[in-house]
């Protein structure tokens, strides 16, 4: 049974987040072509997880050293495990919340979603082979998406091979046909779902 790790970072709630709608859909698309997936939901919209400190990265990477059970290692646990990363995040000062950079640097753990081989090359210790990206902004968003930028090396740097982004953009420019531009990203989701799939 393979797993999709969904990261949810659609800050405004699953009902008046325009980014959450891309979401479901795409979800719902993916499971259509394989019912026996799994979906694990991990929900920073209540920004629970701490800032990773200097004291907080030691007693995670000793814990992940020692191969402890720990909630510290649960992101970094998340990640390698997953068949398949679905980010959801709006599209917020150039790049998306800090919920999900704060959840991207815990689940960045040495010896659980990457190592160092001895010639000191890394190699990303995830079994996803796709990461997908979806987000949504009120103004333009392609032009510089600073937050597509950096999910893009981080999957790199986790072992995941593919990247791949959708957004719905110019969402609040004056006079924008709200529901039609989101129509039009949500008729990409199914090629979308069948390339996360493939």
């Amino acid at each position: 049974m393979r797993q999709i790790l969904f990261v949810d970072a659609c800050m405004r709630g699953p009902e008046a987040s325009r980014t959450a709608r891309l979401c479901r859909r795409f979800l719902a698309e993916y499971a259509a072509l394989d019912p026996e997936t799994r979906v694990l939901r991990r929900d920073l919209t209540g920004a629970e997880l701490p800032v990773l400190t200097d004291r907080l990265s030691r007693e995670r990477d000793e814990l992940a050293r020692t191969g402890a059970d720990s909630p510290l290692l649960e992101p970094a646990r998340e990640v390698a495990g997953a068949d398949l990363i679905v980010v959801g995040a709006p599209y917020w000062d150039l790049s998306f919340p800090a919920a999900l950079k704060v959840y991207l640097e815990w689940a960045s753990c040495l010896g659980v979603t990457f190592r160092y081989t001895r010639e000191g090359v890394q190699v990303g210790m995830s079994r996803a082979r796709h990461l997908v990206y979806l987000t949504t902004g009120g103004g333009p968003v392609l032009a510089q998406n600073l937050g597509y930028d950096y999910l893009r090396a981080w999957a790199a740097m986790m072992g995941v091979g593919d990247t791949l982004c959708l957004a719905a953009e110019n969402l609040d420019i004056q006079g924008a046909d709200v529901e039609a531009i989101l129509s039009r990203a949500e008729e990409k989701i199914p090629a979308l779902a069948r390339r996360a799939a493939g």
